[in-house]
């Protein structure tokens, strides 16, 4: 009988020491101060697919990341900034290494250092995520006259669980918030156009946005062109030009370029061009209205999404011999759009 005790006592210690290794290889909730290997990985991953592409572009066109957190109540912890060829590397993520697990809303704004065109208030802890919002730089006047640097904004809320030695990643899809617009006159019948007589203007109250990427009460901005040049575009078509050696007419143009903030349906957008020499308007026009016009270039796509999506659009706009404008057509990203009744746009 007694042998037969002390053979269940030896079992026993065993089954606790066999107990003991395993809890002490697999707890991180009490012993992982001991243990290296027992970590919280949290980590957050970019994405900017929502382009005309539908192809990720973050790690070509994204050259910085800031990420605001907050937690599932919207008050303010901390906020990270990386940026540089890190960002190119495949497989990116930011580490949030600093949180402990829990719920939380992170907000991005991509762009915001690599130039100062862009203000956001500084964050103190607590602080409620209303708080957070985007300012474009403008000159006195509420005047952008520069190539202002693209800005993309992202969020997301997400669960970081008590997990260790997992990594754990949160994704912020981004939307790109700027846009380039070039604007190219073409005289039908002449040998040229000089841009220099030409005033180009865009006018939106777009520069201020709000955590969740919607516009605020912003002044409205006057944006002027930060390039323009006189050139020249080669047709096949029997006009009064100019002819090449090789028998093309040669149509003069003038071209502007400007940057402007996000567009908005249902925004008063304008687009005005004015002859300086005449001293009159050639042109005013409901800008987002003529975009509009292209339906998204044949995508199933709402209105809104087409102008988050796409961030480059070329206007070409036809002048008489008088450089008066000929309102019968414009070309829109290479979408030729005909208008019978252009008085009640």
């Amino acid at each position: 009988m007694m042998k037969r005790v002390i053979k269940v006592t030896r079992h026993l210690h065993t089954i606790f020491v066999a107990l003991m290794v395993t809890l002490a290889v697999t707890s991180c909730d009490t012993i992982h101060d001991s243990y290296d290997h027992c970590v919280l990985d949290f980590r957050v991953k970019f994405k900017y697919d929502y382009n005309m592409k539908y192809a990720d572009a973050f790690a070509n066109e994204v050259s910085s990341v800031t990420v605001f957190v907050f937690d599932e109540d919207g008050k303010f912890i901390f906020q990270k900034t990386e940026a540089g060829d890190m960002l190119a590397k495949e497989g990116y993520t930011m580490s949030l290494s600093e949180l402990a697990p829990g719920t939380y809303e992170l907000v991005c704004w991509a762009g915001l250092s690599d130039a100062d065109t862009y203000e956001v208030p500084e964050l103190m802890r607590g602080d409620d995520i209303t708080t957070l919002n985007c300012k474009m730089e403008r000159k006195e006047g509420a005047i952008v006259d520069t190539k202002i640097t693209p800005l993309w904004h992202g969020r997301t809320k997400v669960t970081y669980d008590e997990i260790y030695d997992t990594q754990q990643v949160a994704l912020i899809p981004l939307v790109k918030d700027t846009n380039k617009i070039r604007v190219i006159l073409q005289q039908i019948r002449g040998t040229g156009l000089d841009v220099n007589k030409f005033e180009f203007k865009i006018t939106d109250a777009n520069g201020f946005l709000d955590w969740d990427n919607n516009l605020l009460e912003d002044d409205v901005l006057t944006y002027y062109p930060y390039q323009t040049y006189t050139g020249s575009v080669v047709d096949g078509s029997n006009s009064e030009t100019e002819v090449r050696a090789d028998g093309e007419p040669v149509i003069g143009v003038a071209v502007a370029q400007l940057k402007v903030g996000r567009l908005v349906q249902g925004q008063p957008m304008r687009l005005v061009i004015r002859n300086k020499e005449q001293n009159r308007e050639v042109l005013s026009i409901p800008l987002i209205k003529f975009l509009e016009l292209t339906e998204a270039e044949g995508h199933r796509i709402s209105t809104q999404e087409y102008l988050d999506r796409q961030d480059e659009y070329a206007l070409t706009m036809f002048l008489d011999e008088n450089l008066n404008w000929i309102t019968t057509q414009i070309i829109i990203n290479d979408w030729i759009v005909r208008f019978n009744d252009f008085d009640n746009m």
